[in-house]
Order: structure tokens, then sequence, then C-alpha cells
């Protein structure tokens, strides 16, 4: 989810030709899921307009014209059920995909965003990545936390302050592949529902966070103990409960023989795990008892220090001190805000998220509006006679043009409830892997761009096919059925 070491244990390749094609291959993905939710729930959608189309004949009876005009609109729209269901699902495929990418743009976009108060800021090695820096740092960077007034220290003292050291392993050192592999976070437990985004008590339910901090009891007491997201289980084909020794990777000679005590919940770090800090610790202790000497990896173990901290103040004073030579030097370190950093990690990704906002998403419009149009334009064709005779009964032209408007603005409205409603409702995250981004929660207000976009598109598709309407000639129609 943050900014890592270049290793790539789950198989997850930075290059930007694999990443295009990983992100075609999840749009196309979400457009075949689309697709089928939209077939699934066409029954709902002719149903819905069934249903209404009693209540409004009943309601047709106080002789209000409004009503009258509804009822005319929801009847027209069942007198073509082919080319009703073809616009729908075309709107259905547009807001539900649309919807997609509005949520991973907007996720991210709220990651990367700055923030005035109580929010992270990083500290990592100034020149190199990854950044690997001695443990004494953290000791370090307490001590000028300390200095601070009290105002600008951490609210929590220690419990606002998180180191994080990555560890690559596998189950098969002699031929390491994604499906053995496994990167963890090696984290002191009982800060994982304290300063881990996404596990904090606000990112989760009740009864998740509850299981959360059963978990971390559980790896407190044995640092053996570890916790695996459910994707990198089925992955590496291992259950919970399960001894597994590992062999890591990025800290050679080491291996651990782990209990797997738990799962993530769902939606959150897919793909990863996380494990003690104090293995690390005994490791390094264990290595140099044996072998008279450090480990060449004990001084540099270190990869990212976090601190909340209650003001952009707070921040700007630590940066200045971490900054200075004096203070650290070897290697020189720096600080900046969670959001920057992340920003910084994901600019990577950069022209991946243009394309889905200026490129995939205008043509899906300009496609899907294409389709609406077409389909409207078969079926007002189709319905030359009944426009003639809605003119001949007093209709004018505007009025008729207004009827394929209305039937399309509908269709476009219900469209974009229903599969903003599935998104939000039945989806609630969906699982999209972006670095170590692994789900996205759809935002509430989906639920009122949906309609808007399905009705904007249908208004769009719908312009011809009414103007055609509005022009139809009362004389030739009937010369031809004659």
């Amino acid at each position: 989810m943050y900014p890592t070491p270049d290793i790539a244990p789950t198989g997850f390749d930075p290059s930007l030709l694999l990443l295009s094609g990983y992100l075609l291959a999840g749009v196309g993905t979400v457009l075949v899921i689309a697709a089928v939710l939209g077939v699934v729930t066409l029954p709902v959608f002719f149903l819905f307009i069934y249903v209404t189309e009693l209540l409004l004949a009943r309601l047709s009876e106080t002789g209000s014209l409004a009503v009258k005009v509804m009822l005319m609109l929801f009847r027209g729209l069942r007198r073509s059920p082919l080319r009703t269901s073809l616009t729908y699902l075309a709107l259905f495929v547009l807001t539900f995909v649309l919807c997609m990418i509005y949520t991973i743009i907007t996720f991210i976009g709220r990651a990367t965003s700055e923030k005035e108060a109580n929010f992270k800021i990083i500290m990592t090695e100034k020149y190199s990545i990854p950044s690997m820096m001695p443990p004494g740092y953290e000791d370090r960077l307490r001590g000028i936390i300390e200095k601070l007034p009290k105002e600008l220290q951490p609210v929590n003292g220690a419990d606002d302050i998180i180191t994080w050291s990555f560890i690559a392993a596998t189950t098969d050192p002699s031929n390491p592949k994604p499906e053995n592999a496994i990167f963890m976070f090696c984290v002191e437990p009982r800060k994982i529902p304290l300063m881990m985004d996404g596990l904090e008590r606000k990112d989760l339910t009740d009864a998740e966070f509850s299981d959360l901090q059963a978990k971390v009891k559980l790896m407190e007491e044995d640092f053996t103990r570890i916790l695996v997201s459910p994707s990198r289980l089925k992955k590496m084909n291992l259950q919970v409960g399960q001894r597994v020794k590992l062999s890591l990777l990025n800290y050679k000679g080491f291996t651990a023989d782990t209990e797997i005590i738990g799962t993530l919940p769902d939606g959150k770090y897919e793909g990863v795990g996380f494990c003690s800090r104090a293995y690390l610790d005994a490791a390094f202790r264990s290595y140099q008892t044996t072998n008279k000497e450090p480990h060449p990896m004990a001084s540099r173990c270190v990869n990212l220090i976090w601190v909340r901290v209650p003001t952009r103040e707070a921040y700007e004073r630590i940066a200045a001190e971490v900054s200075e030579a004096k203070n650290f030097s070897s290697p020189a370190a720096k600080v900046e805000t969670a959001s920057a950093g992340i920003g910084t990690f994901m600019e990577a990704y950069k022209s991946i998220f243009n394309g889905m906002k200026y490129v995939l998403s205008p043509a899906m419009l300009v496609i899907m509006s294409l389709v609406v149009a077409n389909a409207i334009s078969i079926s007002a064709r189709e319905r030359r006679t009944e426009m003639a005779v809605l003119k001949v009964l007093g209709f004018l032209p505007r009025h008729v043009a207004g009827l394929i408007l209305g039937e399309a603005l509908l269709i476009g409205a219900i469209a974009g409830a229903m599969s903003t409603t599935v998104a939000w409702g039945l989806l609630g995250n969906f699982k999209f892997q972006i670095a170590f981004l692994g789900a996205f929660m759809v935002p509430t207000e989906v639920l009122v761009i949906g309609p808007v976009l399905g009705m904007c598109v249908a208004l769009i598709g719908s312009i011809g096919p009414a103007l055609s309407a509005k022009n139809v000639k009362v004389a030739e129609v009937f010369a031809r059925q004659a």
C-alpha cells in the first residue's frame, strides 16, 4: 500500500507494459462482470417498470397531467422490450465501469491529498531506494520529538510511532516463485490496529476490529505467529492454523518456523502479510551469538518510520531536524507527509491513471452514446405510425420529441441507479491490485453520480432520434400504410 523495496515476491512486475496489460485485463473483467450483472438485473428492471406503471395507472384517475405523462413514458418503454433491454444494458455497463474507475481515482486522490491536522509522516533514507536505515534511527527520532513543545508532540505518544521492516520470504528457497512467496510487514503487533491505514478502528466494523485485536494479542504472545491476507493464502495453497517454514529472501541465512493464526479483514492489504518485529530482533541476536559478528542487514533493517503528528507545524519542525546532518548522516534521512510519499510511489502509475481518466472514460462515453443512439433510433423508426397518430390527436412536434427524450432519460436514470446500487450495496469494495492498494471502497456519492451519468448519456444519445421523431410527416406515414 505504500513505498516498498524493489522486490516482487507476489509476482507483481512494475514495468509499464505489463501494468498496462494488467489494467486492460482488469477493465475487461469489470466489463464482463457488469454485463452479467446487467443481464441478471434485467428482470428486476422490467418488474419495476410494470409495477410503477400499475401505480401510475391508478393515480392517473385523479386527472393529473404529470401522472398521465409519466404513465405514457413507462408504457412506451414496454412497447419495444428488445430495444429497451439493449439501451438498459448499455447504460448499466457504462455507469458500472465508470463507477469503478471513479472509485479508483477518488480513492487514490484522497490518499495523496495533503491534510492539515492529525496526519502521518514518513521518515526514510534520503538518497537510496529502497530505504534501509539503522534501528537506532527510531530512538533518535523519538529524542527529536520529545524536545518539541507538548502541543506539537504526537497525541498518543509512542503509540503514534511505528517502524516498518520489509520481509520477502518463500516456502521453497531452491525455486522461489509467486506461488510460494510472500511479502510481509514486520512491525510491533499491537500497533497494527493503531497505525496501519485501513486497519484502524474507523476503518473496520465492530466484529472485524475485535477479531483483529484478538489476533494481534496472539502475535504478541508468540512472535512466530503471522497474519496473511486470504488471497495470498489461496495463492500459496495454505490454511489458517498451518505451520510453515519460510526462508527469507532479503535476509540471507534467516529462516522462520511460522504459524498462520488468521487472515486480514477482507479487502485489506491484499497479497501480503504481517509478522512480529520481535522475530527479526531475535534472529539478529541469534545470528550474532552463532557467528560472533552482526548480520550484514542488522544495521539496515528499518525501512520506514511512521509518525502521526497533530499539526503541520509539528511536521515541519521534525522535517527540519531530520534534515540536519548532525542528527542523521550515515545514511542521511528525510521526512515527508504520507500523502506525498504515496504520491511519489504512485508517480509510476501516472500514465495509467491519466489514460483511465482522459482516454478510457471518454471513449466509453462516446461508444455507449452511439449504442444508445442506435437503439433509440431503431425504436423511434419502428414507432413512426404511433408518432403520426399522436400528431393527429393534437400532439405538437415538441411533445413527440419530448416523449422520446423522456423515455431515454427514464431508462438512463433507472439503469444508472441500479448499476451504482449494485456496485455500492452488493460489492461494497472491489479488489483491484495496484501496488499494495488491494481493494477500493465504493464511495456513497456514486449513488447520485450514477443516475445523473446515465441520464446525461441517454440524453446525448437520444437527441438525434428525438429530432427525427419530431419531424415525422403524418401524410407520408399513412400513405405508406395505405
